[in-house]
């Protein structure tokens, strides 16, 4: 059963003005599901098939010229030499029919080296989205109000009120974001998430950088999982994993390109010398978390001492989705200082958004006082994002939000 997605409208939107495409993101976040509903008439290759990638490897300019567009091409990562000839026959449109737009829809899983090869040949001619697995709306049917901006650049009435629980959100938490487990109840998540673990690793991490050691690499993986949301000690990670700083670092970017975690920069303009400066890692999808974790249901996961990590990393997540899944940027930040203070969540624009991140049903202003004192920095209206049931004001600045509202 397909659920109506967020980003299907920037994917609308891109196809009317950009002649490629391209949408990429972590593995089985439903990225073919979508392209393929939104038309079914357009013609389908997938490089999965072994004769069709390599056709595509051997003879690309050949490949191109027989499976004409309005085309898409799944799994286009396989076969890079294709781009140029895409470059091509997009350029030929154009000078034909001086339009080309949506001529090509691509997808794939990131590839380390690709976005150097989608760059330098489709420069001018690409729109890339990424997409990551179900938001909660997504997942719970809920009213979707597409032509809306993210909940951080909404007013507060444009959002409803909820009855659940914060059992129910951790149900979210706990059981993650792939599109499959949701639409397939039958489902077993842990049996899922091993096989999900086994063929990231397989396809993506030995096959793209040639890892030798799959079983290191998933202890590294399972380490960065208890440090989910914390600041990013490499040395420490290095030593608990037994591999070098400089491996620890490369198999971070490894995690990043591939979508498994997101690493939210530290803010300190105008505060350098006050400022932490390291960075933040966060597992982008919580079911993959929390398996790690060996947090299985619910009841587990709201009593252990890692359950505002959870909260925040799913918030984080959310909160990139709401971005993502409508073609914009994730200007995210956190604001740390040498003094203790902190704001969890910094969204950048016309002026700098702070959010904090409570697990608690009616947290005070004062969780968020430490916004006062980013100075020289145009600071709006302040965010508190918790599990109460509806959104409300604190104060003229500061409103309560609830994290059913994150979209």
């Amino acid at each position: 059963m397909y659920k109506k997605r967020l980003i299907e409208q920037a994917v609308i939107k891109a196809s009317k003005t950009f002649p490629v495409i391209m949408l990429t993101g972590s593995r089985q976040a439903g990225k073919t599901t979508l392209f393929r509903t939104l038309e079914p008439n357009r013609r389908f290759i997938t490089l999965d098939d072994l004769q069709l990638r390599r056709y595509a490897k051997e003879d690309p300019k050949g490949f191109i010229n027989e499976f004409k567009p309005p085309v898409f091409i799944d799994e286009f990562q396989y076969a890079p030499d294709i781009l140029p000839y895409i470059k091509i026959a997009v350029d030929e449109k154009r000078t034909k029919t001086q339009s080309a737009d949506g001529y090509f829809w691509l997808s794939g899983s990131q590839n380390f080296k690709m976005m150097e090869h989608v760059q330098e040949s489709l420069a001018g001619r690409v729109a890339i989205l990424q997409l990551l697995g179900f938001c909660r709306p997504e997942i719970d049917d809920s009213r979707m109000e597409f032509e809306k901006p993210p909940y951080f650049l909404a007013p507060i009435e444009s959002r409803f009120e909820t009855s659940r629980n914060v059992n129910d959100i951790f149900e979210f938490i706990v059981r993650g974001d792939k599109p499959e487990i949701w639409t397939k109840p039958e489902i077993d998540r842990n049996v899922f998430y091993s096989s999900y673990i086994q063929t990231y690793l397989e396809r993506d991490v030995r096959s793209q950088i040639g890892i030798r050691d799959i079983g290191l690499f998933e202890k590294f993986m399972r380490m960065l999982a208890a440090r989910s949301a914390d600041l990013l000690n490499l040395s420490a990670l290095a030593s608990d994993v037994g591999v070098t700083q400089p491996t620890v670092a490369q198999w971070l970017n490894v995690l990043e390109r591939s979508y498994q975690i997101f690493i939210l920069k530290p803010y300190y303009r105008g505060h350098a010398k006050r400022c932490v400066k390291t960075p933040k890692a966060y597992f982008l999808d919580t079911g993959l978390l929390s398996y790690f974790l060996n947090i299985n249901d619910v009841k587990t996961a709201v009593s252990h001492h890692f359950n505002g990590k959870l909260f925040e990393t799913w918030v984080v997540s959310e909160t990139i989705k709401s971005l993502w899944h409508r073609g914009l940027d994730a200007n995210l930040f956190f604001w740390r200082t040498r003094d203790g203070d902190e704001i969890d969540l910094l969204y950048e624009g016309t002026e700098l958004l702070p959010s904090e991140i409570k697990l608690a049903n009616s947290p005070s202003i004062g969780v968020i006082s430490a916004a006062k004192k980013i100075k020289g920095i145009n600071v709006g209206a302040k965010r508190i994002i918790c599990t109460t049931e509806k959104n409300a004001s604190l104060a003229s600045d500061t409103t309560l939000i609830s994290a059913w509202n994150l979209f």
